[in-house]
């Protein structure tokens, strides 16, 4: 069951993502003070009703890019490694993905209609 509801979970942050979320400038890698390197940018998805401020407050996430309600529960932030190794053994994190840019499907042919 855990494999079809992350499925389903990543499905759902495509679909969502593109219009929930409102483009977010990034200036850059930002750089962890305790790690001495370049934080990554993340999607963490969350399971169903839990609260993305507790668990972000709970492993050290401070300024998270966007967080996620209306589709499913989760955040983007930068991540520095100790945040990884804390989100990822956190009980009501279902997924950390890498964030990057979506594409949708190729174009139909012009005065194509899906009609047969």
């Amino acid at each position: 069951m855990r494999p079809l509801l992350r499925t389903v979970l990543t499905a759902a942050l495509l679909l969502a993502a593109p219009v929930a979320a409102a483009p977010v400038a990034h200036a850059g890698p930002a750089v962890s003070a305790d790690e001495g390197r370049a934080a990554e940018p993340y999607v963490v998805t969350l399971a169903p009703g839990a609260d993305p401020e507790r668990v972000m407050r709970e492993t050290g996430v401070t300024e998270p890019r966007h967080v996620y309600r209306s589709v499913f529960g989760g955040f983007a932030a930068d991540l520095d490694a100790a945040q990884l190794t804390a989100l990822r053994a956190h009980p009501d994190v279902v997924g950390v993905e890498e964030d990057g840019e979506a594409a949708g499907m190729r174009t139909a042919e012009p005065g194509a209609t899906g009609r047969r």
